[in-house]
């Protein structure tokens, strides 16, 4: 385990999060609160596998786990690790819904990240996206 990710997982074993491997996990609909933190948590800590077991089909080709190392290892590299969770909310994104938490990172003070999950009608991850909270993208109307 690279001390990168063992920092991350200390983090979370410290702050309490679960790090139960995705397939001792039950699923859970795309609107839960609670699938959504742990998703986060899972990709926060580098349990890059548990995030590829919940990525739709079109998302677990040959190199997923790689990909997806290479999105945890970006989002590290521009802000840092998150320090504190400000909002959690739901919202409904080009018809899809998406999980959004706007958090404060170590690197990255100028104003606080969103960090977006968008997930298809069976809760499996269609989607990832990460901006400053000023720049987020337009939810849909209601």
């Amino acid at each position: 385990m690279s001390s990168f990710r063992r920092t991350l997982t200390l983090a979370a074993l410290a702050a309490g999060l679960s790090t139960v491997p995705a397939a001792a996990q039950t699923a859970m609909p795309a609107d839960s609160l609670a699938y959504a933190r742990q998703l986060t948590n899972w990709f926060f800590a580098g349990e890059i596998d548990s995030i590829v077991a919940h990525l739709d089909s079109s998302g677990q080709g040959i190199d997923a786990e790689v990909v997806w190392q290479k999105r945890l290892d970006e989002l590290t590299a521009r802000v840092g690790v998150e320090t504190e969770v400000l909002e959690e909310k739901f919202a409904k994104r080009n018809g899809n819904t998406q999980y959004w938490r706007t958090s404060r990172f170590s690197d990255f003070t100028e104003e606080p990240v969103t960090f977006r999950w968008a997930f298809n009608k069976a809760g499996k991850i269609i989607g990832v996206g990460m901006n400053p909270q000023s720049k987020a993208p337009p939810i849909d109307p209601d």
